[in-house]
């Protein structure tokens, strides 16, 4: 009896302990896979476009197996018509997003220099760091400016985080984002393996920070966002609604509106005038909102 009392204590501390330390293994672990299937992928010469796409889809595979097995609130779990409207959504932003890499190439003609040759280790982290800055800024104003926020809002009206509700974006607020990151990095010379794969970062950290999932960043919070950072940012009470940042939170604590509370989680999330935007499992009205008085 004493032994096996002495094991159960064991297992019980030992399981204690692992539920405190699997939070902080999420965000790396995430990277770290998604990076092995990427380099695997790599070897078998199918090119970085489709290699980025295919790892991009894997990473969406395992953070919605975490949701499955560990979700930070049941009552944030997406319905049928919500996954729906959202698939949906996901297809509409892939084409939205290469309309964007479009655009900024056409209006780099004859602004673009030569690519840099600046290898990728440097390049990568300089691409993140200045599309981020774009980014954030297209994105603060879309809270900032009524005009700007009939665009922003329609991505605010969920109210409940998960993975996949990432995709809830009205059309031209993803355009003009995705044409603001990539133009650039363009007109600066970023090789086009560069950019990619600073887009690639950036669509798995949007992915990541809507994760319906106890995810804690721990000290790196300071330097990078996540679920912990996000949450706060679709809370319904303005003074909590920060962090505009989606990758890094260098630029929010530069312009004063970082907001870290490690573990913990805004009241309600959504807007606080819910009749204000259509509901975001409609479509249609969503798309057509911004252009209505």
């Amino acid at each position: 009896m004493h032994t096996t009392g002495l094991i159960s204590c064991v297992w019980h501390e030992s399981s204690l302990i692992l539920r405190r330390i699997i939070p902080y293994l999420v965000w790396p672990g995430l990277l770290g896979i998604s990076g092995l299937f990427a380099a695997l992928l790599l070897n078998q010469n199918l090119g970085v476009g489709n290699v980025l796409l295919a790892t991009l889809f894997f990473s969406l595979a395992c953070m919605g197996l975490l949701e499955a097995l560990m979700p930070f609130r049941r009552d944030w779990r997406g319905n049928r018509r919500e996954w729906l409207s959202n698939g949906i959504y996901f297809l509409l932003n892939g084409l939205n997003g290469n309309l964007a890499k479009v655009v900024a190439a056409v209006i780099a003609i004859g602004l673009a220099p030569e690519q840099t040759g600046v290898p990728l280790l440097i390049a990568v982290p300089a691409a993140v760091l200045i599309g981020s800055f774009t980014a954030y800024w297209w994105h603060r104003l879309g809270h900032r400016f009524a005009l700007l926020w009939r665009l922003h809002g329609v991505h605010h009206v969920p109210e409940k985080l998960f993975m996949f509700n990432n995709n809830t974006v009205h059309f031209l607020d993803l355009l003009i984002s995705g044409i603001l990151t990539t133009l650039p990095l363009l007109v600066l010379g970023f090789s086009e393996q560069a950019i990619a794969i600073a887009l690639f970062l950036g669509n798995f950290q949007g992915f990541f920070n809507h994760l319906n999932v106890d995810a804690r960043m721990g000290i790196l919070g300071y330097l990078f966002m996540g679920p912990e950072h996000h949450r706060f940012h679709h809370s319904q009470r303005t003074e909590e609604a920060l962090n505009f940042g989606s990758e890094l939170a260098i630029w929010d604590q530069l312009f004063g509106t970082f907001l870290y509370r490690p573990g913990g989680q805004p009241v309600r999330i959504g807007i606080s005038q819910p009749n204000e935007f259509p509901e975001d499992v409609e479509l249609l009205q969503s798309f057509l909102y911004p252009f209505r008085r």
